[in-house]
């Protein structure tokens, strides 16, 4: 503000000494007058220079920090987004607000401090110095000040729903893109190319034509603003000429306040030109109000309920669970049983059954619609989730690589974690041998998404991931569905040797994870002391397999397809 004023203050001397060199100097042919006068004006002009230079500085660099804190704001907001708000947000339409609708706001923040704030104040500054100079003449402002506030006003009514289809039209548009990037295998497998090509220039084309509209119906007011002004501009010369004829007014004068009108026009058009960018960052700063809004996120860190120490046995009391969206029908309906610290739990079920719902309410991903989920005593719900999600090491269906080492990737289950950690988890995992034929081993880059990794290699890491946190809760949601038979056994093998040798917890230590496995081949569960059966989201069956074989028809169709 400071170096703004002064800049302002700058830009206002000038005309009025200019007014004096003429009238004083060149007037009187006093070449003293001029040289003095001008001396003066040159140092008005180096500190106005001079305070343009600072502000660009500081503007550049507080708009940039803004950005950057509201990006991490947004990301931080993002990152706190249960499962269900995550469900509603287009992946496409959170990084359009996160990189584009965010670079609309910095550049208006730095238009806002570089020339918005400075603008108004030139404006004002020449305005009343125009009626200082001559009253006469600023009655001409009294005309023109009203049209052009006008003008800005409906070129804002007009523009703000415009600007807010551009910024839509532009998810759409990075939506088809991540889509076919992320499935640009199984389009190059059926040969889609040209269908996608289609999509793309469909949405593009939208883009492009929305985008005209918006550009053009507001730009179409700048040149009736500029209209204006320069129509204010001749009325000034046609005025002056007279009384200047009339000795009723100085050349000085008339140059002086053609001066100040020339920069009331360039406050204008700069005020004007901010103005449309406010327009593209108001509709920005809704889309991203919207997430920072978003009032379905989890809990806090730090609540009075939490439990500092997770005993890990698990129970399940009268659990429903529906997903949120409305027209869907129940997942899961009343399921009920318990697991001692220390035991590990067969799911088997057919697809659709809910075995996947099941296990992820347990690390808070979703909350039951009914009934309740609890560790050791307390409900999950009660459970501060920075100390629940430690508690839990979980491996998917399709386990997420990222880009970076085998180390790093299996390091994110802890990261303090040592080699020789990281190396036991891999061997536990099966995944040692084949990280060892690397020429840099652990320390080999994957690709994004893992692309150099095949199915199988992708779910070793994330299996050694999970038992590298030695956490007190291990699931594994079917997650050796990409291996063959002979790995897959190794692995359960494995598996069992570290939750005890049939998963029971007489047979547990201190140290023994409680333990739930979600398997489609029934080979993987049947030697386990407790396998739940899954049908339709209810408990089909309980118990050890000789048990299941006697009283659960699914178990034992199960059994037969698989075995017989």
């Amino acid at each position: 503000m400071i170096v703004l004023v002064c800049e302002v203050v700058a830009d206002l001397l000038q005309p009025t000494i200019v007014a004096r060199i003429i009238n004083e100097g060149v007037m009187q042919n006093d070449i003293d007058v001029v040289i003095r006068l001008g001396g003066v004006m040159l140092l008005v002009t180096l500190m106005g220079a001079s305070c343009a230079v600072v502000r660009s500085i500081i503007s550049s660099k507080v708009s940039q920090e803004f950005g950057a804190d509201l990006r991490m704001d947004l990301f931080s907001r993002i990152n706190r987004f249960s499962f269900k708000a995550l469900s509603k947000w287009e992946t496409a339409g959170i990084i359009t607000r996160m990189t584009n609708d965010t670079a609309q706001l910095v550049g208006f923040t730095n238009g806002l401090m570089r020339v918005f704030v400075r603008a108004p104040a030139l404006l004002i500054g020449a305005i009343v110095m125009t009626v200082l100079l001559n009253p006469r003449l600023a009655i001409i402002l009294v005309v023109v000040v009203p049209v052009i506030a006008t003008l800005m006003f409906i070129s804002m009514k007009v523009g703000f729903p415009l600007f807010t289809k551009v910024q839509g039209a532009l998810e759409k548009n990075n939506a088809v893109i991540r889509e076919y990037l992320s499935g640009v295998r199984v389009v190059k497998a059926y040969n889609t190319f040209e269908q996608e090509t289609t999509r793309f220039d469909n949405t593009n084309t939208e883009l492009a034509e929305v985008s005209i509209t918006a550009q053009r119906t507001v730009g179409s007011f700048y040149p009736i603003v500029s209209f204006a002004v320069n129509m204010s501009l001749v009325m000034t010369l046609w005025l002056a000429r007279g009384w200047v004829a009339n000795s009723q007014m100085q050349v000085g004068e008339v140059v002086a306040f053609l001066n100040y009108m020339m920069q009331i026009s360039i406050a204008i058009r700069m005020i004007f030109g901010v103005y449309q960018m406010f327009i593209r960052a108001k509709a920005s700063a809704e889309r991203v109000g919207d997430i920072l809004a978003e009032e379905d996120v989890t809990k806090e860190l730090g609540l009075a309920q939490m439990t500092p120490d997770i005993t890990a046995s698990i129970e399940f009391r009268n659990v429903s669970f529906t997903y949120p969206g409305g027209g869907y029908e129940p997942v899961l309906r009343e399921v009920s049983f318990s697991i001692a610290p220390g035991e590990t739990l067969g799911i088997i079920g057919s697809t659709g059954s809910g075995k996947t719902t099941l296990v992820q309410l347990i690390p808070g991903f979703y909350t039951p619609t009914e009934g309740k989920v609890l560790i050791g005593e307390q409900s999950t719900d009660e459970i501060d989730l920075d100390i629940l999600r430690g508690a839990v090491a979980y491996v998917s269906q399709q386990n997420t690589i990222f880009y970076g080492t085998i180390a790093s990737n299996i390091r994110m289950g802890n990261v303090d974690a040592t080699q020789e950690e990281i190396e036991a988890a891999a061997r536990i995992a099966c995944a040692h041998d084949f990280i060892v034929e690397y020429p840099d081993g652990y320390e080999t880059i994957i690709g994004q998404k893992g692309v150099n990794l095949s199915g199988g290699q992708r779910q070793r890491v994330g299996i050694a991931r999970a038992l590298v946190r030695k956490a007190p809760i291990l699931i594994m949601d079917d997650s050796v569905s990409a291996l063959d038979v002979e790995t897959e056994a190794k692995i359960m093998r494995a598996i069992y040797d570290l939750t005890g040798t049939n998963g029971q917890a007489s047979k547990a230590d201190a140290t023994t994870p409680t333990c739930l496995l979600i398997a489609q081949r029934i080979s993987s569960v049947m030697n386990l002391a407790n396998i739940l059966v899954m049908k339709d989201g209810r408990v089909d069956g309980f118990g050890n397999h000789e048990e299941l074989m006697k009283s659960c028809k699914t178990y034992q169709e199960i059994y037969h397809s698989q075995m017989i």
